[in-house]
């Protein structure tokens, strides 16, 4: 017996599936071999190639929940995935602790605009004199934190900078090729 299925463009044979014997326009012909007074049956599997692009750093948890719910992805795809999205979170993190340091060298320099100002406004007198000795002191002070939070803020750029790298290597050797 001669079965003959239509061959969609989009469509493709899976690898279990039966073979057929001749392709012709827009046609599979299989055969079955069928003796008198039975019944047979011919499965054809077929699979239709979906891709859906991902950009692998912009990737989030919930992404990967979600292609694992969907059964989009299979484990070793999902540990991959979760390595890169771990690592991703590492280097915001180090931004974020860049961010603040920023911040507070950004609120030392306000302080000691004021603090110059203030002393700009000082006449001489003996409380004046104490007042701009506390002020000269402070300043000093403010620097010593400066320098600290400079060379804190200078490692945190140098480990963000690592895991970045780290990152972009995970990324560029991701290499999978997987039928779900």
């Amino acid at each position: 017996m001669i079965i003959e299925h239509p061959a969609r463009p989009e469509w493709k044979l899976t690898h279990d599936a039966p073979q057929p014997e001749e392709k012709a326009a827009g046609l599979y012909r299989f055969r079955l071999n069928v003796e008198p007074k039975k019944t047979e049956r011919l499965v054809i599997n077929e699979a239709k190639p979906q891709f859906t692009p991902y950009d692998v750093k912009t990737l989030s948890e919930d992404q990967i929940e979600l292609l694992l719910q969907q059964k989009s992805i299979n484990p070793d795809v999902e540990r991959a995935l979760r390595r890169i999205t771990s690592q991703k979170n590492l280097v915001a993190e180090y931004d974020g602790q860049i961010k603040i340091q920023q911040r507070l060298m950004d609120q030392i320099f306000a302080d000691q605009t004021r603090l110059r100002e203030n002393m700009k406004s000082l006449q001489g007198s003996a409380e004046e004199k104490a007042l701009l000795q506390r002020y000269t002191k402070q300043l000093d002070d403010e620097e010593t934190q400066l320098d600290a939070l400079r060379k804190k803020k200078q490692d945190l750029e140098g480990q963000q900078q690592l895991s970045d790298l780290s990152l972009r290597n995970m990324i560029q050797q991701l290499q999978m090729d997987v039928t779900l």
